[in-house]
């Protein structure tokens, strides 16, 4: 499927059905988190040895974080990461249009 077929595929399904908006949403937030750990990462300009062991975790919890399908992440390996990558990290919430709220993880 071409990718204007596919992105017209995807826009009707999600007129049509809540369910498939829901995953779809959830599906975007894995990418988003893959990409944060591999951002923040690359930013540090470290491998995924070397973050492993800053973090105090092993190499393939690095490659499982970075990956899109990966859905067990938590908010302690998440900050160890981020730590080691000399970041900071923050949990931000939104629920449109009453309320936005963010707090730093230090």
């Amino acid at each position: 499927m071409k990718r204007d077929q596919h992105a017209e595929y995807v826009r009707e399904r999600m007129k049509r059905s809540a369910k498939f908006r829901r995953a779809f949403r959830r599906s975007l937030k894995q990418v988003d988190m893959a990409m944060l750990v591999r951002e923040m990462r690359d930013s540090a300009k470290l491998s995924q040895v070397q973050l492993a062991e800053r973090a105090g975790t092993t190499q393939s919890v690095i490659a499982r974080l970075e990956d899109a399908e990966y859905t067990a992440h938590s908010l302690q390996t998440l900050e160890k990461i981020a730590a080691a990558c000399g970041v900071t990290l923050s949990l931000h919430a939104q629920k449109k249009p009453e309320m936005e709220l963010e707090v730093s993880l230090v």
